[in-house]
């Protein structure tokens, strides 16, 4: 595993960053937060704070009780500003994600959406990133089952761990998104 913790400078003004950079939570109120030019102002999105270019990587993430999450990784040049589709996680060619929202699961790169055949509530996400196989494998962490891994050949550019704790999301989706020590 590496360890990595998230860059508060990148998060959206509705996402509370813990102090230890290991959780993201929204939040209804617009933080009053510098307009940072790494800094999400549409997409609820926060980023590493540290990135990769070679070797193996391996993180676990906590969705419990979250019924709305994307998680995944980036290159650092994500669009960050404005609407454009390419800002959301996995929508254009600069990230990869899987995405959990109203019971479905999605795995989305390059804005192609690959429906998951699960159904099952998952508590913790692990990702899987390696340069030498060029692949992104997301993983349900407690029995180590593959959801969905995209082989990309070669990466192009570092890579960051990238979430989206999610909206409100008809008021049930109040739980952080947590980055664990696996």
């Amino acid at each position: 595993s590496s360890e990595v913790c998230l860059d508060p400078e990148t998060a959206h003004p509705k996402l509370i960053i813990s102090p230890q950079g290991d959780s993201a939570t929204y939040t209804d109120t617009w933080q009053q937060l510098p307009d940072l030019p790494g800094r999400f102002d549409t997409t609820l999105n926060v980023i590493s704070l540290q990135g990769f270019s070679f070797g193996r990587h391996y993180w676990e993430i906590d969705v419990t009780g979250k019924t709305y999450w994307e998680l995944g990784v980036t290159y650092p040049n994500i669009p960050r500003k404005g609407t454009t589709e390419d800002c959301w996680l996995g929508r254009g060619p600069e990230s990869w994600c899987v995405e959990f929202f109203d019971g479905e699961y999605t795995a989305w790169h390059g804005g192609v959406p690959h429906q998951l055949p699960f159904t099952k509530r998952f508590c913790r996400i692990g990702v899987l990133c390696s340069f030498p196989a060029g692949l992104v494998m997301f993983l349900e962490a407690d029995k180590m089952t593959p959801l969905f891994a995209f082989c990309t050949g070669t990466f192009s550019d570092c890579l960051y761990l990238a979430v989206c704790p999610g909206h409100d999301h008809n008021g049930n989706n109040a739980q952080p998104i947590v980055i664990c020590n696996p």
